[in-house]
């Protein structure tokens, strides 16, 4: 199952410069966490991405890129967004966080078991948000709001809403 995002009050919705269209070399899922690095040769709106190598200076995005796979040249919409998984080599959707932008992340996107009231920061090497009881030195860190679920059809999958403390 991937990861599901959904974008509740994000400035990246309102003001297109806070979105970056970003290629990684693997498969990655929505609510993963990147960093830039050059320009997609042939391409300049496309900028390359990576995991972050040192989140105490790196500005940080998040992965998350409408469900419409294509398959054979053609878009189709998925029934189920846990079966969506942007593709290697491709061009994705990734948000500058800013200030106070709130999502929900199912918890499968994090690594630990989040708290209310602590932290969900980025680490060095890896794509997913690792929950913390301290702020650490990121430069961008996230604030557990509550503890909820995203409904996938008759399913409930358990998440966590997060929203913005810390932006790069």
């Amino acid at each position: 199952m991937s990861t599901i995002v959904n974008l509740n009050l994000m400035a990246g919705t309102k003001v297109d410069s806070f979105i970056q269209s970003v290629q990684l070399p693997e498969a990655v899922d929505n609510g993963s966490l990147v960093v830039l690095k050059g320009v997609l040769a042939g391409n300049p709106e496309v900028r390359i991405a990576a995991t972050p190598t040192d989140v105490a200076a790196q500005e940080v995005l998040l992965v998350a890129s409408p469900e419409i796979p294509e398959v054979n040249g053609f878009r189709i919409d998925v029934s189920d967004p846990a079966l969506f998984t942007n593709k290697a080599n491709t061009p994705a959707r990734a948000f500058r966080l800013k200030n106070g932008d709130t999502f929900t992340i199912t918890d499968d996107g994090i690594d630990g078991a989040t708290v209310v009231d602590q932290y969900v920061i980025p680490q060095d090497g890896k794509y997913k948000g690792i929950a913390s009881a301290t702020l650490g030195t990121t430069k961008v860190a996230l604030l557990v709001l509550e503890k909820t679920t995203i409904s996938v059809g008759r399913s409930r999958v358990p998440a966590t809403k997060l929203q913005v403390i810390k932006e790069a």
